[in-house]
């Protein structure tokens, strides 16, 4: 009976001894590979990244016409800019006939070469059309102002006779232009649209559209003029 006992302990302590030794393989096994693995999950798939479309430019207005502003009685003219729009033709119209006090004015205009890369028209006031559709080389008077300065022609109320923008209705002012006027120097603070009026204009010192350096600059000239040497 001993001697069966100790074969029935010996063969249990054996039984223990394998799973011992087994437990032990099995943590030897995962101390060198990090343990048991668990099942890997398929990776999901990269989303491309959805791509910000760039915001769409700004319509450009491409200049249909360019503007010339003509003294008739002797063919004297100027060019008054690009016309891309009716309110612009009214505006220059207004503009040309508002630059010389007893002179006839009249706007005409030149078709714009679209396919030009710099928008130039070609020619330019050899094409250019009254709003009759008469060409500036149909007036009687075309280039008779390089022949020499005619009297009758001479604008009233400009300097030299000449052709002069009024201040009003000067479509090419920007705020923070700087501009003379009877009563001195000015800043323009008002929009584009036209005829401008005098609040549109505030002097230099009170201006805040210009930066102090500029200002204080502006101020020492306008002194040093009005200063008698």
């Amino acid at each position: 009976m001993i001697a069966s006992r100790l074969l029935v302990t010996l063969c249990a302590g054996s039984m223990l001894m394998g799973v011992a030794a087994g437990n032990a393989q099995a943590g030897l096994l995962d101390f060198l590979f990090g343990g048991p693995r668990q099942p890997q999950q398929a990776p999901s798939p990269i989303q491309p990244q959805q791509q910000s479309r760039p915001a769409p430019a700004p319509a450009v207005r491409t200049p249909r016409a360019r503007g010339y502003c003509v003294r008739t009685c002797d063919g004297y003219y100027f060019a008054t800019g690009f016309i891309r729009s009716q309110h612009d033709e009214e505006m220059q119209s207004s503009m040309c006939e508002s630059s010389c006090t007893g002179g006839q004015m009249a706007l005409y205009t030149a078709t714009v070469d679209n396919g030009s890369s710099n928008g130039n028209t070609k020619p330019a006031i050899e094409s250019a059309t009254n709003t009759d559709g008469a060409l500036y080389t149909a007036l009687p008077t075309a280039y008779a102002f390089r022949n020499g300065d005619n009297p009758a022609c001479s604008c009233q109320s400009t300097a030299r006779g000449l052709p002069q923008i009024p201040i009003s209705v000067d479509p090419t002012l920007r705020n923070g232009d700087i501009v003379v006027m009877p009563d001195g120097l000015k800043v323009f603070r008002g929009a584009n649209n036209t005829p401008h009026q005098d609040t549109d204009f505030t002097s230099v010192a009170s201006s805040k559209a210009i930066p102090s350096v500029v200002r204080d600059e502006v101020l020492s000239l306008e002194q040093r003029i009005a200063t008698p040497q």
